[in-house]
């Protein structure tokens, strides 16, 4: 449990990064439309980051999701398997008292 929650801040605490780094090419490229800061090549060179970044945060999300998906479908597939057993186990006395 301490390792997920460890895991859960490392994440948000990477996707905060991600949000200011965004945020600062963004303001870099506001001030090249000016005629300013960064050269072309670099603001291009930090678009590549953030977009490998923000990448890997989206297959991060969905492999979180695609787990916990699988652990969800295990679960309803036992339940159903129980609920059968139950309605089984149910039929047999039901004969049993016709029976008697």
């Amino acid at each position: 449990m301490k390792r997920n929650a460890s895991i859960n801040a490392l994440e948000n605490i990477a996707i905060i990064i991600l949000i200011l780094l965004g945020l600062f090419i963004l303001y870099q490229l506001i001030k090249k439309i000016f005629r300013g800061s960064w050269q072309t090549e670099d603001i291009i060179i930090a678009l590549l980051i953030f977009n490998i970044g923000f990448s890997f945060t989206i297959a991060l999300a969905q492999t979180k999701i695609s787990s916990d998906y699988n652990h969800l479908s295990n679960q309803f597939r036992y339940l159903a398997e129980d609920f059968k057993l139950h309605l089984q186990y149910k039929e047999n006395i039901k004969n049993a008292r016709k029976k008697t």
